[in-house]
C-alpha cells in the first residue's frame, strides 16, 4: 500500500541537511556506494538519516531511490524534495519502505535524501537497504555485512550505541546493570574517565531504576567473596578507573521493574565538587548479555 505524502517541507530538514551535506563534503572524493552521512546515533534517539547519492548507475542520472526502513524504528517521516514525487509503503501501520522519483540526480552530483524517525532503545545495527532507479540500470545496495568480507553492494548500516556521557573533563562509558531477581542486588559497571589536570572524588551515584544505588567494592578474603560499603573513589588526574564484575561496582538495591534486559535507564553520578554526571546504562541478563 503506497500513500503520497502532501506535507510541506521543514525548515529544520533543511538545516540538519545543509550541514550534513557539507560535512560529506569534506570528506574528499564521492564514496561508490549510497550511505549515511551520519552512521553512529544513540539508543532511543530521535535521528534523521541523510542517505547520500553521489554517483549514477555506469554514468546514468539517477531517477529514484527506494529506502527500506527496518522493523523496530517507529515515528517515521520522509522529508520532501523539490521536483521529487515521495510514497511510503506501509504493511498495517508501519512504514516498511520510502521512495523518491520523478526527478534527476546527474552522476557525479550529490544529493542527501532525509528520513526523520525514532530509534529502539536497544544497541544494535540497523540496515537500510536501498534500490537505486537510473535512466537506465538499477543498483541494489543490499548486501548485509559479514565480518572480514569487503562487500561489493553494502546496505547503508546505522550503529545504535550509547555514546559516552560527560561533565568538564570527566567522561563515563560503557555504563551497564546486571538484571537480577528482585530479591538479588543487581551489579552496575562501567569505566570513569578523568581527562583534567586535577583529580576527582566519585562519591555516590542514584538512579530511578534503583530504590538505592551504592558504591560497592568486591574483595576475596581466604577464598570467600565479600562485598563492602566504599565512601568514594578517587580517579587521579588523566586517569582513568574500571567499575567492573569482582571489583568496584555499583549496588543497586530494590530494584524498579524498569531494570529489565533491553532497557536503558538514567544513573546520575555525584562528585566531592557537587557536580553530577548524567549517564544511561543498558540493562543486560544475568550471564551479563
Amino acid at each position: 500500500m503506497r500513500n503520497r505524502i502532501r506535507s510541506g517541507s521543514s525548515n529544520l530538514f533543511h538545516l540538519i541537511a545543509m550541514v550534513a551535506l557539507f560535512a560529506v563534503a569534506m570528506l574528499g572524493g564521492a564514496r561508490a556506494h549510497v550511505a549515511l552521512a551520519e552512521a553512529t546515533a544513540a539508543p532511543g534517539s530521535r535521528y534523521v538519516a541523510h542517505f547520500r547519492v553521489g554517483h549514477g548507475c555506469s554514468g546514468s542520472p539517477t531517477t529514484a531511490l527506494r529506502v527500506e526502513i527496518p522493523k523496530n524504528v517507529t515515528a517515521v517521516v520522509a522529508e520532501p524534495l523539490p521536483g521529487w514525487s515521495l510514497q511510503t509503503e506501509k504493511s498495517g501501520s508501519p512504514v516498511t519502505a520510502i521512495r523518491w522519483q520523478d526527478e534527476r540526480i546527474d552522476d557525479g552530483k550529490t544529493n542527501l535524501f532525509a528520513v526523520a524517525m525514532r530509534l529502539p532503545a536497544v544497541q544494535t545495527e540497523l540496515a537500510f537497504p536501498v534500490t537505486q532507479t537510473c535512466q537506465t540500470g538499477e543498483e541494489h545496495w543490499t548486501e548485509l555485512p559479514v565480518a572480514g568480507v569487503k562487500l561489493k553492494r553494502p546496505a547503508p548500516v546505522l550503529r545504535v550505541a550509547l555514546v559516552p556521557a560527560s561533565t568538564g573533563s570527566v567522561t563515563v562509558t560503557e555504563g551497564w546493570f546486571r538484571a537480577l531477581p528482585p530479591a538479588v542486588p543487581s551489579g552496575g559497571y562501567f569505566t570513569l574517565r578523568n581527562g583534567g589536570g586535577t583529580s576527582v572524588t566519585l562519591t555516590g551515584a542514584d538512579s530511578p531504576a534503583c530504590g538505592m544505588l551504592m558504591l560497592h567494592q568486591s574483595q576475596n578474603h581466604g577464598g570467600m567473596n565479600h562485598m563492602a560499603h566504599v565512601a568514594d573513589v578517587d580517579v587521579p588526574a588523566g586517569g582513568t578507573l574500571a567499575f567492573a564484575p569482582g571489583g568496584l561496582h555499583l549496588m543497586c538495591m530494590a530494584a524498579k521493574p524498569m531494570l529489565k534486559p533491553g532497557a536503558l535507564v538514567p544513573v546520575t553520578l555525584r562528585f566531592k565538587d557537587r557536580h553530577s554526571l548524567n549517564a544511561r546504562f543498558e540493562v543486560r541478563g544475568a550471564a551479563g548479555k
